[in-house]
């Protein structure tokens, strides 16, 4: 076995090199990377800005004609009260001795930067009606923002109209939030987000780099077996080193390239911390403070250095599981014209793989998700997700890993004896009964 597999490094090397020989490989790393980088240190400086100061309004007066029937709403003592620097100046001007046409007028002696309000009662509501003239100063936004915090000074008022103590209306004025858990279940909204949308977003990383670089695989296989080069290749390498060569080199190259993104965000969000902090000093990343919060709720376990590194090794042993899949439905291919139709065999698992890991987990079937960490072909979509997010123990993680290493193994020596069997295979069709037969030879 160990001669079949000579020179395989050599086949490895060659494979490599010509990859990142490709101008469209190193053009997509490079700016993707970039990319990432620039977008990390850019979020960080833009979130680190202090926000703007809010600033008064420019409405000096408002005349309130108040013809709800309640005792006169305190307008002033509210604004005081929420500490609203925006209306904290305004004068309130109570006007409702005055009838409507009578309000209007007196505030067209002086329209300028004031405001007429009238409050009515309207079947079983009250309306509040702001009115501008043309020739004020003050917009209809402006307008509209303060009414909206005078209908809370006048509901305040309404309820103080029953008699309520003080403590007795903050009770009432204390909002009501709802939160639905299991027993032992974290309720931070951070926590059910990151563990819901994490492993979806991981899910479609790894189901789009297996697509893209799995059929690359196969389409390579392929055309190197139905070429005229693999009769001169075979005399100088078997075909076991042959095929396990290009399939690591290629998933190799995809490894890299995403650790290369990977790293730029890390230096992204990291060097941009540090930058943001030499203008800011006071600035707190929000992802690194999302993380440490993360441990605290999740366990010790969650986003340590022995899950990460247990994760990354089955995020590529799966990987490589998927590619040595994509190198079997290539070495199956005899014709050209075949090679569509037999790289479906490489699709239909990992579509099936993936769709499971994420309707899983949108619908909340820990039960599934929990089996599919033992599967070969589900997971690279699900335990390394689980391991990070420190639901997944590190003994449960390298049962995982131990999976997929044999099933790996097992896959390639699969797939280097069908494309030994069927090397010579060249034009002719290709059926189940065929690959049997060239298994038992």
């Amino acid at each position: 076995m160990k001669n079949k597999f000579r020179k395989w490094t050599d086949v490895y090397k060659f494979t490599l090199q010509q990859v990142f020989k490709k101008k469209g490989f190193k053009v997509v790393t490079v700016l993707v990377a970039f990319g990432i980088f620039a977008v990390a240190v850019l979020l960080n400086i833009l979130s680190a800005k202090p926000e703007k100061d809010v600033e008064p309004s420019s409405i000096e007066k408002v005349y309130v004609l108040d013809e709800s029937g309640f005792t006169e709403t305190d307008y002033s003592a509210y604004l005081q009260a929420v500490d609203d620097i925006r209306f904290k100046h305004i004068n309130f001007e109570n006007v409702s001795n005055l009838s409507k046409q009578q309000a209007i007028e007196k505030y067209e002696e002086n329209p300028e930067n004031n405001l007429l309000v009238v409050v009515t009662a309207k079947d079983e509501a009250f309306e509040m009606e702001g009115i501008l003239l043309e020739e004020s100063s003050i917009s209809k936004k402006e307008a509209q923002s303060l009414l909206e915090v005078m209908i809370g000074a006048f509901n305040t008022n309404k309820i103080m109209q029953v008699g309520l103590t003080q403590e007795e209306l903050a009770m009432v004025m204390t909002p009501i939030v709802t939160l639905y858990s299991e027993v032992g279940e974290d309720t931070s909204i951070v926590v059910v987000l990151l563990k819901t949308l994490a492993p979806m977003l991981f899910s479609l990383l790894l189901y789009f780099m297996l697509l893209l670089h799995g059929l690359t695989i196969s389409r390579e296989v392929s055309t190197e077996k139905t070429s005229k080069l693999v009769e001169t290749l075979i005399t100088k390498v078997h075909p076991y080193a042959l095929i396990t060569g290009k399939v690591l080199a290629v998933s190799s190259a995809a490894v890299i390239q995403v650790l290369v993104w990977f790293f730029a965000l890390l230096t992204g969000v990291f060097g941009g911390n540090a930058i943001a902090r030499s203008v800011y000093p006071e600035y707190q990343n929000s992802v690194i403070a999302i993380i440490k919060m993360l441990r605290e709720s999740m366990g010790e376990m969650a986003f340590s250095i022995p899950a990460l590194i247990l994760a990354f090794i089955i995020f590529c042993v799966g990987f490589l599981f998927f590619c040595f899949l994509a190198g079997l439905a290539g070495s199956m291919v005899s014709k050209s014209e075949d090679a569509a139709s037999i790289q479906n065999l490489f699709q239909l698992p990992v579509v099936v793989s993936w769709l499971t890991c994420y309707i899983a987990t949108i619908q909340e079937k820990d039960n599934i998700l929990e089996v599919a960490r033992y599967i070969p072909f589900t997971a690279p979509f699900s335990a390394p997700i689980d391991l990070i997010l420190g639901k997944m123990g590190l003994i449960n993680g390298l049962i995982s890993a131990g999976v997929l290493i044999l099933f790996s193994i097992g896959v390639i020596i699969l797939s280097a004896k069908i494309y030994k069997g069927l090397i010579l295979y060249s034009g002719q069709k290709i059926n189940l009964r065929t690959i049997i037969d060239t298994l038992k030879n």
